[in-house]
């Protein structure tokens, strides 16, 4: 019995959690340019909670990922 296939699989899935991380963070971002662009304020409030939204879930996302490898440093480890 090989660990390689549990591995490959950790590898995979931690490969999805940063895809989806970025397509979240690039939607904030985008959602962001468009924000100063709108006249209405409630309508760039609306726009604002999104964006908070999206990095909560961004973050979120990121803990899961970083919670489940107990390999990785912890964030008050990092760089």
């Amino acid at each position: 019995m090989t660990l390689r296939p549990a591995q490959d699989r950790d590898q995979l899935g931690e490969g999805r959690h940063d895809t989806v991380a970025g397509r979240l963070f690039s939607a904030g971002l985008a959602l962001e340019a468009v924000a100063g662009l709108i006249g209405d304020h409630r309508a760039a409030g609306k726009v604002q909670e999104a964006i908070s939204e999206l990095d909560l879930a961004v973050r979120d996302l990121r803990d899961m990922v970083f919670d489940h490898r107990p390999d990785l440093p912890t964030a008050g480890q990092r760089g």
